[in-house]
């Protein structure tokens, strides 16, 4: 069962095809270009493509903050859903998600970007310390949506 108060969306409508835009989504030199926060992405030593099952890390900067952060691919439906946990082997893992459909002819797609954060629940862990971290999680789901926009209809 989700939680409000650890879960978060958001959507916008592109106009290119479902396979474009999960193919921006889906490569890691291209996705970080679209985040506030997520500034590098590299599939991890082993792993030679994005497919259930491969781990990629990901480099945030934040204001007065860098990390990094270990993350598994959890569903991989091509043109359609891609979604991770990070990290990927904490109980309380966080758990991103890209769902892209397709508008009936076609030529757009609708792209929802969401989370489950439940570590935002526990205020002794760090970032549920952070005051408005939901917030802002979903937020950045906002601006990474608009600049996704932007960067294929451009």
């Amino acid at each position: 069962m989700t939680n409000p108060a650890s879960t978060g969306s958001a959507q916008i409508h592109v106009q290119a095809s479902a396979e474009q835009v999960f193919a921006y989504l889906t490569n890691l030199d291209l996705l970080p270009t679209l985040s506030p926060e997520n500034v590098r992405c590299e599939l991890r030593e082993g792993d030679d493509e994005l497919i259930i099952g491969a781990r990629f890390r990901g480099w945030n900067e934040a204001p007065g903050k860098q990390w990094h952060a270990d993350c598994v691919v959890t569903a991989l439906e091509p043109s359609r859903l891609f979604e991770y946990k990070v990290p990927p082997k904490y109980e309380h893992a966080t758990t991103w998600s890209y769902l892209v459909e397709a508008d009936a002819d076609g030529q757009g797609c609708t792209v929802t970007e969401s989370f489950d954060a439940p570590l935002l629940l526990l205020p002794e862990v760090y970032p549920g310390k952070i005051e408005g971290r939901r917030d802002n999680l979903e937020a950045a789901c906002e601006t990474t949506l608009a600049n996704l926009k932007a960067a294929i209809e451009n």
